[in-house]
């Protein structure tokens, strides 16, 4: 009889953290929406035109992993902590604008900042660097609560 109440409360304390954490690490999401009116290009993936939902949640150790969803493309991607960022307080996707493309330069939600890179080829490089600097745009991001 006492080693059942002993496995009853190791059990009850198990499911106790187990809720208790599940509930912190709710906390530590960003959900959100934005519309890319043009197909983009995020890293090594192209996102057609249209309506995306993202959510921003805690990973292992020290980072977060993006989570973007559309209708037909999703993506994730894997950030680090060091994105943290104390005086970010607006929402924005940044997008380069090149010709007829578009490519993912930074994202901007509240508390967070991060920076992607562009992968281009050294001529392609070259080339932008004997002009003046390509134009951008911003795409508006809006964060709810989850």
């Amino acid at each position: 009889m006492r080693y059942l109440s002993k496995t009853f409360v190791l059990v009850v304390g198990l499911l106790a953290i187990g809720v208790l954490s599940s509930s912190v690490r709710a906390n530590n999401v960003l959900i959100g929406t934005f519309t890319l009116p043009h197909p983009t290009q995020w890293r090594n993936t192209v996102l057609p035109a249209g309506d995306y939902t993202f959510k921003l949640a805690r990973g292992q150790a020290d980072t977060k992993v993006l989570s973007v969803r559309g209708a037909k493309q999703t993506l994730d991607i894997l950030i680090f902590d060091q994105s943290a960022c104390e005086t970010c307080r607006s929402s924005a996707l940044k997008v380069a604008v090149q010709g007829e493309n578009r490519v993912v330069t930074s994202l901007d939600l509240p508390g967070f900042h991060v920076n992607f890179k562009v992968h281009e080829s050294a001529a392609e490089r070259g080339e932008r660097s004997a002009k003046a600097p390509a134009p951008s745009e911003q795409v508006a991001v809006h964060v709810g609560s989850n």
